[in-house]
């Protein structure tokens, strides 16, 4: 079986900030605050302990986040794994994103699509360089099923 989650919270203590790896791959972390908020049985709001999730992105998703987000933004990040370290008295969970999006909740946003390039390669987080062209990126696609009339 395997495990999903979705944690929203706001980015906190500085910008996604780029970093490398050792053997020269990069990617984009920042640091996302929780601080979830419930009813207890009076009825009454009772804002619970923040939750500190350590994120870190690769690859298009890397890019796109360090284009769009910086301190403060609300977001929601999924992802399949993360594993516990203790820090300073505070457990931080480490995540690998899967995908970063903008939480809608507080405010609005406008999307802008990314232009695909043509005979563009991509680095993956494993270190591998892949040439990808746009009939690649689309050879797989299965087309929508289209309604039949009743």
């Amino acid at each position: 079986m395997e495990f999903h989650f979705a944690v929203e919270g706001q980015i906190v203590r500085r910008d996604p900030e780029v970093f490398a790896t050792p053997n020269g791959n990069a990617g984009v972390r920042f640091e996302l605050a929780h601080k979830p908020t419930y009813r207890d049985a009076a009825g009454k709001w009772v804002e619970g302990k923040t939750q500190f999730f350590d994120i870190t992105c690769w690859g298009a998703l890397a890019d796109n986040v360090l284009a769009s987000f910086e301190r403060y933004d609300t977001v929601i990040v999924t992802a399949r794994s993360l594993f516990a370290q203790e820090s300073g008295g505070f457990a931080h969970l480490k995540v690998t994103a899967e995908n970063v999006a903008a939480s809608l909740r507080f405010g609005t946003v406008t999307p802008a699509r990314k232009e695909r390039v043509a005979n563009a390669s991509v680095r993956t987080a494993d270190g591998e360089t892949r040439s990808v062209t746009v009939e690649d990126a689309w050879a797989t696609a299965t087309p929508a099923p289209q309604p039949t009339a009743a």
